[in-house]
């Protein structure tokens, strides 16, 4: 599957077209689901939202909306900002500069830099913009009316609006072990804040969306990682995601390190009850290819990467890099392919996830993909 970007068709409603191969805008959101932390963490709210993705927005919604009118309550907990004015007297450090060029002085006035405390924090913007953004997303119009009310609210209180097209770096706020309180809520907003893609809402009767061949390789490698980290944990795997190769290279010349390229996995999984390593890559672009004879063929390059992570993780100590096993997983559209073969004591395969399905058949498929490898 290759496409120069993702559109909204002008006649098929909840459709997203890729080189004239439709998918529902459903499991878009099923794959932002997966790609998510709120998803990965397991609230048990989201129990079985997988099912129904296009409920997605909603239960953000009276999620986003009941931690807000909770937060309001009390007042809003604030940070400090830096902040510059010009004040009557001075406060913090002097802004020589301005102070001078402009006179300041013989109006009684400098200019000054300081931290002030303020409501209007990254975190509290983040909460409003994505308020703003599901509200057109909701079909329940009533819960459309109290996320833009709770929005206006915050507002009131001096909190501003994120700039998501300007690529304001406050939509991607870290959240550490300290935010224990606030976790739920500020991973719902960052969920939030992605349904709405990029050029506009993906849902219809509202306008086109669009998204990169790049941004959808990120989305759906980091889908696929979230999708394992989630089920992972109940079966006792231990999943990765971008866990790095070692070459084992010997004998190297001085001007190796430099040149030689890393070799990074896109998801890593060990069973240890089991006994079992999978090493999963996802790839976006057709399964197959065009071959000798007008046969089609899986991508030899694909495979031959693939094998060489597999052979170069091998370790005398470690018992389950010898059997070891490696994935290709690509998104499909109106075809399935799922075949494997052992070569030097590795299962070696490639699989296909048709995003035209059902959300319930798309999560069955990722499930089947890695059960010849894991059991």
């Amino acid at each position: 599957m290759t496409s120069s970007g993702w559109r909204t068709t002008p006649d098929g409603p909840g459709l997203v077209a890729v080189d004239g191969a439709e998918i529902p805008i459903r499991n878009v959101w099923l794959l932002l689901l997966y790609a998510s932390e709120l998803y990965q963490s397991g609230p048990e709210a989201f129990d079985g939202i997988e099912d129904y993705p296009e409920k997605l927005p909603e239960l953000l919604a009276e999620l986003l909306v009941a931690s807000t009118e909770d937060r309001l309550r009390r007042p809003l907990t604030p940070s400090f900002a830096r902040t510059a004015r010009d004040l009557s007297r001075v406060r913090g450090g002097i802004d020589t500069l301005r102070t001078e060029s402009h006179q300041l002085l013989s109006r009684g006035l400098v200019a000054c830099r300081f931290d002030e405390l303020t409501a209007d924090t990254p975190r509290n913007r983040m909460i409003r913009t994505a308020l703003e953004s599901v509200a057109p997303l909701c079909p329940d119009e009533e819960l459309s009316r109290r996320c833009k009310a709770q929005s206006r609210r915050l507002g009131g209180l001096g909190v501003g609006l994120l700039d998501r097209r300007a690529g304001d770096r406050n939509a991607h706020i870290r959240i550490t072990r300290n935010d224990a309180r606030d976790r739920s809520v500020l991973l719902a907003a960052k969920l939030a804040l992605e349904l709405a893609l990029p050029s506009g809402y993906m849902t219809p009767g509202h306008g086109r969306g669009d998204l990169s061949e790049r941004q959808f390789r990120h989305l759906f490698e980091r889908a696929v990682g979230g999708f394992y980290i989630a089920h992972g944990t109940s079966r006792g795997w231990t999943v990765q995601r971008g866990r790095k190769v070692d070459w084992k290279a010997s004998e190297a010349t001085m001007g190796l390190a430099a040149v030689l390229p890393h070799l990074v996995t896109d998801v890593w999984i060990d069973d240890t009850i089991r006994g079992r390593r999978l090493i999963l890559d996802t790839k976006f672009a057709p399964a197959l290819t065009a071959g000798l004879l007008a046969k089609e063929t899986l991508r030899s390059g694909h495979l031959f990467e693939l094998y060489t992570c597999v052979r170069a993780q091998e370790a005398s100590r470690d018992r389950l890099a010898t059997s070891a096993g490696g994935l290709l997983l690509y998104p499909a559209v109106g075809c399935s392919l799922a075949e494997s073969f052992v070569t030097a004591g590795h299962r070696l395969g490639a699989a296909t996830v048709d995003l035209s399905l059902s959300s319930v058949e798309v999560r069955d498929q990722l499930i089947a993909a890695v059960k010849p490898y894991l059991g």
